[in-house]
């Protein structure tokens, strides 16, 4: 498969990334006019975003419908090197029946079908922890 983005400068600060007739905007200009997403913070985000899918579809695969699936995504940036070197994530997932050991079971598999955490784990340290709920 592959991926092609287009990526626009539209002012000092902003950027714009189009693919699919999707837009995602991004503030290079550290927060101060907050209109979009760090490229660091898209980094940190895309994981995030794979695990949902990833997540998701094993979870209803093996019979567990997702009723609520949050995340708590937090990242490291080495001011020295510069680059993301830790990033953390924490997923809270509702769903009836599901054992904290099936869930972390069915994490292992997800990570293991993700594109961005395969990616990602090759240059970053990574923790990911999962908390079952039931409702």
């Amino acid at each position: 498969m592959d991926i092609e983005l287009e990526f626009e400068r539209v002012d000092e600060v902003l950027g714009v990334a189009r693919s699919r007739g999707v837009e995602l905007i991004f503030d290079t200009g550290h927060g101060i006019d907050k209109q979009g997403l760090w490229p660091m913070e898209v980094l940190v985000a895309s994981l995030g975003g794979c695990l949902n899918l990833d997540l998701g579809a094993v979870m209803g695969l093996s019979g567990y419908p997702v009723e609520k699936l949050t995340m708590t995504l937090r990242g490291h940036r080495d001011d020295n090197i510069p680059c993301i070197d830790t990033a953390s994530y924490h997923v809270d997932i509702w769903s009836a029946h599901l054992s904290q050991q099936a869930a972390e079971e069915l994490l292992s598999y997800a990570l293991g079908r993700s594109t961005i955490y395969n990616t990602l784990a090759k240059a970053v340290k990574l923790d990911i922890t999962i908390t079952a709920h039931t409702s």
